[in-house]
This record gives structure tokens, sequence and C-alpha cells, in this order.
């Protein structure tokens, strides 16, 4: 009887106790292609999930009830299905357009769209952010990407280089929230300026060759849109995050998302706090990164106000070396750092600060036509410790710099030819300094027509910049002399802080305009693409010529950029699709290969020609995803700078090599497959040949 009795209470209690699963598919109702990223949420529970990039989601040990699920996205109009779970059930959700786009509309209206979009393209979510990237920078995020690389140069944080296609970084497009990050002097992008970004990402799209980008930009290998966690997304949260990790790392995280007035206003916010002492010795780094977002809707109109921001500093080890040392002293070893007086010294180091503020306008004048805008400001100061010109320090046996020697040297090396009682230090370190100011304006209206979407828009940018190095640490010394200064004395005593070896500022100007179509009509979908820019530089060299010589000042040169790409998309099928994509691009040169650093004018200098052909097939069904392309790129009247030294003076002479032509040409491919609910298995291929193709 006993043994009846528990049988039946251990059935009872297998009933009640009994939970069940919610499953479905996220679809777009107007493309019918699955939706990644969807927000579902069981509100009675407050728990939920997103989908993956099949569009699929699954919520597991739901207890019996009623419940009502709401389904998420930016850009979407958001549902909400009211259902009664006494088993596992299956719920598919179509989700339909929204009309105001709260969460940067240019950025996400130029996001490509799998099978529609003609361009080789891929996207890393959240996801894949807090899997596999940690707490590294947001470009090794990057390198499960068909043809883009990513590597430290040196192991300090951020000291990162990025080629996509054999192109540099310099070459390609690198954007936070559709805002451009690349120096338009260099084109060069200083990944430490955003090595806290990563706390705050919500997705990292690449587009290789020209890119959807329908904007004038400097892009020639591909582009790189990093995007940012918006008030858009309507979860409310409260986090607190610790991290630990080898070599002393350390990271704390607070961040909240809230809704101070119901579906109308929201507040998004994060500040995190990182040490390490870094994986290299003396690679140090100090860092504190600050995100807030705050935004709504009024009527007709969406505002969005954003700041990012991540000062940092660390130390840097960028002296390259033969193999022999490396092998002597170990991967860890450190050229660039010694004792002084007992104390660690780098000789090189890194620090910075760049916030960006953006404000984002959406305004739906009606149902056929809406205007966006961005407005940005990016203000920058830094820089850090290197090693003056022609440097020359002993090391010790261990391989350090033997800063102590160059103290007790300075600390007793008087010089009478400049003074009698102070002490005179040849090799002083230098602080070198940067700072700008960079602000710009990005505005599209975009007229949705019968099959056909027409979009017109404008983009202009403004940079200044001070660059300049100063007097450091004088080791042991009072004062060093030789300033580089033309209108000072070459024999005047330098002291801490005081400028030397140059002091220029640069100054860029942009303006551009576009105009594109996207055409849709049943299984083929196309773009044409037209753009033009006007790009102008000015520099003044306050050094290398007297206050009165005319030639401080080079005074504007400028250029005329023109793009013009186009490209279309067939679905086969269901699952199977094939693109095709071309482009032609004028690109104006970078303000380094216009000006040498004596104000000199380069000759002869015009614009580099790219042109671009690619050509792909797609695949797509529940479990399977996969993506191949070709492509073939040729790269014309390339600018390329160059520096040579004197050896016996010790004077160095900049030159711009023009007439370069280049081909890159290869084969991409990158798959992903589902084979259970928590398996799912990816791969990328991708084979390259890029050449000179002629002799300058």
């Amino acid at each position: 009887m006993f043994n009846k009795i528990l049988f039946l209470l251990l059935i009872s209690t297998n009933l009640f106790s009994q939970n069940f699963s919610l499953k479905g598919t996220i679809t777009d109702k107007e493309s019918n292609q699955p939706v990644q990223n969807c927000n579902i949420i069981i509100q009675e529970l407050k728990t939920g999930t997103i989908s993956n990039s099949f569009g699929h989601y699954e919520i597991p040990n739901i207890p019996k009830g009623n419940y009502s699920i709401q389904c998420s996205f930016v850009g979407f109009e958001t549902i909400t299905k009211f259902i009664s779970i006494n088993e596992s059930l299956t719920i598919d959700f179509q989700l339909v357009t929204e009309d105001i786009l709260l969460n940067e509309t240019i950025v996400k209206s130029s996001m490509p769209r799998l099978r529609e979009t003609p361009i080789a393209f891929a996207e890393k979510d959240n996801g894949d952010l807090e899997q596999t990237l940690g707490s590294q920078d947001v470009p090794f995020l990057l390198n499960s990407t068909p043809s883009l690389y990513v590597s430290s140069q040196g192991g300090g944080t951020g000291d990162l280089r990025l080629n996509m296609r054999g192109f540099a970084q310099n070459n390609l497009a690198i954007m936070v929230n559709g805002v451009p990050v690349n120096n338009p002097e260099n084109g060069e992008v200083f990944w430490s300026n955003w090595s806290g970004i990563s706390d705050v990402v919500s997705s990292v799209q690449t587009q290789r060759g020209l890119s959807a980008n329908p904007y004038t930009s400097s892009a020639v290998g591909g582009l790189i849109n990093i995007q940012t966690y918006g008030v858009g997304n309507r979860e409310e949260f409260l986090k607190l995050r610790t991290e630990f990790g080898s070599d002393n790392f350390r990271k704390e995280t607070i961040s909240f998302n809230k809704s101070i007035i119901p579906n109308n206003l929201f507040i998004t916010a994060l500040f995190s706090k990182k040490d390490w002492d870094g994986y290299a010795d003396q690679t140090w780094l100090k860092e504190y990164t600050y995100y807030l977002a705050v935004g709504g809707i009024l009527g007709n109109n969406s505002l969005e106000f954003k700041i990012i921001g991540s000062p940092q500093e660390h130390g840097q080890r960028l002296t390259m070396l033969p193999i022999e040392t490396w092998e002597k002293f170990g991967q860890n070893y450190n050229p660039d750092w010694g004792y002084l007086n007992g104390k660690p010294l780098n000789l090189r180091t890194n620090n910075f600060h760049k916030p960006t503020i953006t404000l984002n306008h959406n305004w739906q004048i009606n149902e056929n036509l809406l205007m966006s805008n961005i407005l940005y400001y990016t203000p920058g100061i830094g820089g850090g410790t290197i090693p003056s010109w022609g440097m020359s320090l002993e090391t010790t046996e261990s391989g350090l710099i033997n800063f102590d020697k160059e103290w007790q040297n300075n600390s007793t090396n008087i010089d009478s030819t400049f003074s009698t009682s102070k002490h005179y230090t040849a090799n002083a370190l230098r602080e070198a300094v940067h700072k700008h100011t960079w602000f710009g304006f990005l505005s599209t209206l975009k007229f949705s027509l019968p099959n056909t979407i027409l979009t017109f828009g404008i983009d202009a940018k403004s940079y200044s910049a001070q660059n300049y190095n100063t007097v450091g640490n004088l080791l042991g010394g009072d004062y060093t002399i030789w300033s580089s200064d033309v209108n000072k004395p070459w024999n005047k005593l330098l002291y801490e802080g005081d400028i030397v070896d140059f002091n220029a500022d640069s100054f860029a100007r942009h303006f551009g305009g576009f105009l594109q179509s996207e055409f849709a009509f049943d299984n083929i979908t196309a773009y044409v693409n037209l753009s033009s820019s006007y790009t102008t530089y000015n520099r003044i060299d306050y050094f290398n010529y007297l206050i009165t010589d005319s030639r401080r000042e080079t005074g504007w040169e400028s250029f005329i950029g023109f793009t013009a790409k186009t490209g279309m998309n067939y679905n086969l099928d269901s699952q199977n699709n094939v693109y095709i994509n071309a482009g032609y691009f004028s690109k104006p040169p970078l303000s380094e290969n216009v000006f040498d650093y004596s104000n000199n004018i380069y000759d002869n200098v015009k614009n580099e020609k790219v042109y671009n052909f690619e050509v792909g097939y797609g695949f797509t069904d529940s479990r399977l995803n996969i993506k191949s392309n070709i492509y073939y790129t040729i790269w014309n009247d390339r600018s390329i700078r160059s520096m040579i030294q004197d050896i016996s003076t010790g004077k160095f002479f900049y030159n711009n090599i023009l007439g370069a032509n280049a081909r890159h040409m290869g084969f991409e491919f990158e798959s992903n497959y589902q084979a259970a609910k928590n398996l799912l298995f990816s791969g990328m291929f991708s084979i390259s040949n890029n050449k000179w193709t002629n002799n300058v």
C-alpha cells in the first residue's frame, strides 16, 4: 500500500513540476528572410533569448501557464502574442518594418541583407562577442572572416594591424556607428583609441570590396562598421561584472538600460575600468570606458544622443629584433624598457582619449519619405613616450635598457659651451603630442516607391590637428639643446616640456554627395550608386620656416573624387542565389601623399583609380548556410610614400612614388551548419593572389 501511495506521489510531483519549451523562427515579412539577434521575451517570467543567424530561437524550462511573448528588433514593429503553455510549442513571428527607426537609421539602411544585397559581407553579433572575444580588442573577433587578418604588432593593447583582401587598414573604411574613424592625414586607425569599446558593441559588420556603403569614402579593400548598443533595445537590465585573468588582468563593469517614459524615452549607460600587466614585459594597461545613450520618439521624429570614450595609457613593444634575440630572451621579452633608480621606465608608451559624441535624428515626413541625420563631434588628445631621433642607448646583459648608466653620465656632464653649471643631456626622451578636432554631418532623404527605393545624401567633415614633440625625461640632466626650430637659436637651452623636433598643424575638409537607387522585382534585387566628393588639405609648419616666410603655410590643395558601382542579386529559388557587382573608384590622395614634413608639395599628385569586379553564390536553408565568391580588383596610380635617411648627415628625405599599379584577386568561402540545437559548425576559406603589375 505504501509503495502505491509513493508511486502516485511521484507521478503527481512530476506532473506539477513538468516544464515545456517554446521555439520558432523569426523572418522579415517583406523578404521572408531570417532575422537574427531578435529579442524574444516572456514578460511574466522576465526571461528570453535572441534568434540565431537562421532566425531560430528556443526558450526551455517554461512552467505551465498563460504568458505574453514579446518579439522585438530595431527597425521592426514589436509583436506581442498571448499563449497558453501546457505542452511544448512552436511559435513563428513575421516582422513588419517600422516607420520610425530609433537606432542609427542611416547606418541600418546601408547594411546589406542576405539574398538581397549583391556584395560579400559577414556580421558578428553580441553572441559571437560573448563566446569568442572576451576582453580582447574588437578586431580579433574578425579573424574568422574570409580574407581578413588581424595581428598584434608588438603585444601592447590596441597596437594592431588589420588587412582585408591584401589591403592595409589605411585603405579600408573603419566606422563606429556609421561615423568614420580613419585619420584623414594618413588613413590609419589607432585601435588603442577604441580598446574598451567591446563593452558596448552589439555587432560588427564587414563588407569586402567596394561595399554597399552609399557615402564617399577612402575604402579600397572594404568596410568595417562597429555598432554599439542603442536605446532602441527595449529590454531593461542592470548588470555588474567582474573579470580576472592572467598577468594580473582585472576588469569591473557596470551597465544598465532603463525606460524613463515607457515606449518614448530610454537611457543606456556603461562604465568600466581595466588594469593589466600585459603579456609582454612592461606592456601594462590602464583603461576606462564610458558610454551613454539617451533617446526617444516624439510624434514623427526620433532623437538619440550618444557619447562614448575610452581613455587609456599602455606600455608598448615596437622595436624589431632578429630571431636570435627572441630565442635568447624569450617571447615575453620587451627591448623597450629598463630600470631607472630601481623603478621601471618605458622607452615607448601610448596614451589617448578620443570621445565621440553623436546626435541622430530621424523624421518620417510621410509614409514614403524619411529623412535621417547624424551630427558628430570627436576631439582627441594624447601621445606618448618615444625615443629621440637617432637615439642610441646601451643595454644590460639581460637585454634591458641601461637607463641608470645614462643617468650617471648626464648627471655629471657639464658642457661649458652651453652652461657652466647645468648638466647637459644628449639622449633626452620625447613626449609625442597629438591633438585634433573633428566634426561632421551625414544626411539622407529616402523615397520609398513601388519596387524602388531612391536615396539622396550628403556628408561633410572638418578636421584640424596639432602635432609636435616635447622634451621628456632628461635622464639625470638639466637641459638639452637643438629644438629644430629655425626661429630660435640652435644652442637655446631646452627643458622638460619645451617643444622640439617638429611642430605643425594640418587641416582636412571634405564634402560629398550621393544618389542611390535600389530595385526589387520578384526574385531580382539590384542597386546603382553614384557619388562624388571634394577633398582639400592645408598644412602650417612652425619649425622649418621663419615667421615671415610665406612657405610656412602650404595653402589649400584640392581633389575631386568619384565613385560608380552597381550590383544585382538573383534568387534562383528559396535556397539558392547568385550575385554580381562591379565598380569604379577615383580615390583622392591622403594628406601625407600631398605634402612632405617640410611643407613641400609633391609633383604630379593625382587620384588613385580602383576597378572592382565580383561574382558570388549563396545557399540557405533551415540548417545550412553557404556563401562563396571570387573577386578581381585593379588598383592603378597608387601613391607610395617613402622615407630615406642620408647616413652621412642623418637627414631624412621624404618621397612620394607615383604610378604604381597592383592587382588583387581571390576566392572566398564561408559556411555555417546547425547540426543540433546547441551544436553549430562554422568554417571559412580564402585564397588570394596580390601583386604589383609594373615597376616605377
